[in-house]
C-alpha cells in the first residue's frame, strides 16, 4: 500500500500519460469554446443501451474500402492480443475481448457482402446492440476534435539551415503503468526519472531545448528549420519528414515527459503576442519569425515533450501506429479514453463536420456519420465526453484537423448475446 502511494503522490506531482498528445484542436485557440454543458453526476455510467427508437440510422458516408482496411487491421490486432485483457462495461454488459473480437469478425463478413446503404443499416441492427456514450452531460453530448500526420522538411543531419533537433526516448526516462499498482487507474501511466533513488518528474521543454539538457547524449535524429514546426510534430504525436533527398520517413511517437500540455498558439495568446480571434498556425509563425527574441519564452510554455523514432515506411499511405500497436487508418480511427473505452472496440459517429476540398480549401460544414474504430488514446481525452477523429495526411487533413470542434453523437457497437439455451 505505502508504494501505491508514493506512486500516486507522484502522479499529483508528474501528471499523467496516455501516450502521444493527439487531438490538434485541444491546443488550438482558433476553435468555438465546447458547448456549455451540464456537470455529470459522478455515479453515471459512460454508456448505456440506446432503445430501438433512439437508435440512429447507421449510414455511412464514406468509401467502405477504407473501412474495411481498418477492420481487417483491428483483426490483427485482436489476433495478437495476449491473455489477460480485462473487460469492460457496456450498460449492465461485461464486454470480454473475445466478443470484441467477435464483434469485429461479424463486421468484416457483413462489409464483404458489399450491402447497400439500407441492408448494412438493418443488418447492423439485427446483429447488434448499439450502446450510447453518455457524453458530457449525461445525455449523450460528445465534442469531437481531430488530428491529422502532418508532413515538414527536415534533415537527418544538422546543417546552417536545419538546426533544430528532435530526439530518441532518453534511456534515463522511466514508465510506469499505475493499473498494476490499482486497478482504478486503469488505462493510466506515469513518466519519470529516478533521482536520489526517488521518482521525480522529468526535462521540461525549457531544459532539453534551450538549456540543453541532453546535449552530448546522442539523442538527435534529425533537423528542423524552425521551432514551430517541431511544436506542429509534438502536437499531433507523429509525422512524415521530406528529407532533401526526397525520400520521406516518418517520425513515430516513442514517448512523452507527461508534463501537462499547452498549445503553442494558445499559449502566444495568453502571452499577449496575438489575439485569440482569427489566429492560425501560420500567423502564429509569422510573428515568431519576426519576433526571435520571444520563441523561448513561447514555447516553453508548454513543458509537454515528445520523443520519437523514425521509420522508413514501405506503404507511403500508412498511417502512424496508434495505441493498439497498429498503424491508424485515415478517416476511420478515433482516439478515446481507455479506460472507459477498449482498444478495438468498434463505434458510430454523428457530427457536423468541416468540408474541405483536395487542396485544403475550407468549403462550409456538413453532417456526417460513419463507423469507425476505437484504436488510440491522448493525453487529452478523457471521460465519455470526448472523441479525437484521425484525418490521414495530406492538405485536406490538415485543414480539417484545425477546424473540427464540435458536438455530437458516439454509439458503441457489440455482438448481441447467443440466446441462451432451453433446459
Amino acid at each position: 500500500m505505502k508504494r501505491v502511494t508514493l506512486v500516486i503522490l507522484t502522479l499529483a506531482l508528474a501528471g499523467c500519460a496516455t501516450g502521444p498528445r493527439k487531438g490538434a484542436l485541444a491546443g488550438c485557440p482558433a476553435c468555438p469554446p465546447c458547448p456549455a454543458v451540464a456537470a455529470k453526476p459522478a455515479e453515471a455510467a459512460p454508456m448505456y443501451l440506446a432503445a430501438p427508437e433512439n437508435q440512429p440510422v447507421l449510414a455511412d458516408n464514406d468509401d467502405l474500402r477504407s473501412l474495411l482496411k481498418a477492420a481487417l487491421l483491428n483483426r490483427a490486432y485482436f489476433q495478437g492480443l495476449k491473455n489477460g485483457v480485462p473487460a469492460y462495461t457496456f450498460g449492465s454488459r461485461k464486454i470480454t475481448p473475445k466478443e470484441l473480437a467477435d464483434t469485429n469478425e461479424e463486421f468484416i463478413k457483413i462489409l464483404e457482402s458489399s450491402p447497400t446503404a439500407r441492408d448494412l443499416d438493418r443488418i447492423v441492427k439485427e446483429r447488434f446492440d448499439i450502446y450510447q456514450m453518455a457524453g458530457r452531460d449525461s445525455t449523450g453530448t460528445v465534442v469531437f476534435s481531430s488530428y491529422y500526420e502532418p508532413t515538414i522538411e527536415a534533415s537527418l543531419k544538422p546543417t546552417a539551415e536545419y538546426k533544430y533537433p528532435i530526439y530518441a526516448k532518453p534511456d534515463d526516462l522511466v514508465s510506469i503503468n499505475l493499473e498494476d499498482f490499482n486497478e482504478k487507474f486503469k488505462g493510466e501511466k506515469l513518466t519519470g526519472r529516478l533521482k536520489n533513488g526517488a521518482l521525480v518528474p522529468y526535462l521540461t521543454r525549457e531544459e532539453m531545448d534551450f538549456k540543453g539538457a541532453l546535449d552530448g547524449k546522442g539523442l538527435e535524429l534529425a533537423w528542423f528549420k524552425k521551432r514551430s514546426e517541431i511544436m506542429d510534430l509534438h502536437t499531433e504525436g507523429s509525422g512524415r519528414l521530406a528529407l532533401p533527398d526526397g525520400r520521406v520517413v516518418k517520425a513515430n511517437f516513442a514517448a512523452t515527459n507527461s508534463h501537462k500540455y499547452k498549445g503553442w498558439l494558445t499559449a502566444m495568446i495568453e502571452a499577449g503576442a496575438l489575439p485569440r480571434e482569427g489566429i492560425s498556425p501560420e500567423k502564429g509563425q509569422q510573428y515568431l519569425d519576426k519576433h526571435p527574441d520571444r520563441v523561448r519564452e513561447i514555447l516553453s510554455m508548454n513543458k509537454r515533450y515528445v520523443f520519437f523514432k523514425l521509420e522508413e515506411p514501405a506503404d507511403p499511405e500508412e498511417g502512424p501506429k496508434g495505441t493498439y500497436g497498429l498503424p491508424l487508418t485515415g478517416w476511420r480511427s478515433v482516439a478515446m479514453d481507455n479506460a472507459l473505452v477498449p482498444m478495438g472496440a468498434l463505434a458510430f459517429m454523428k457530427v457536423e463536420m468541416p468540408d474541405v476540398d483536395a487542396d485544403g480549401k475550407l468549403l462550409g460544414r456538413k453532417p456526417d456519420s460513419r463507423f469507425v474504430f476505437c484504436q488510440d488514446t491522448g493525453g487529452a481525452i478523457k471521460g465519455p465526453g470526448r472523441v479525437d477523429f484521425y484525418a490521414g495526411n495530406g492538405k485536406k487533413s490538415t485543414t480539417f484537423a484545425f477546424k473540427l470542434w464540435d458536438p455530437g453523437q458516439m454509439y458503441l457497437l457489440v455482438i448481441k448475446e447467443a440466446p441462451a439455451p432451453r433446459i
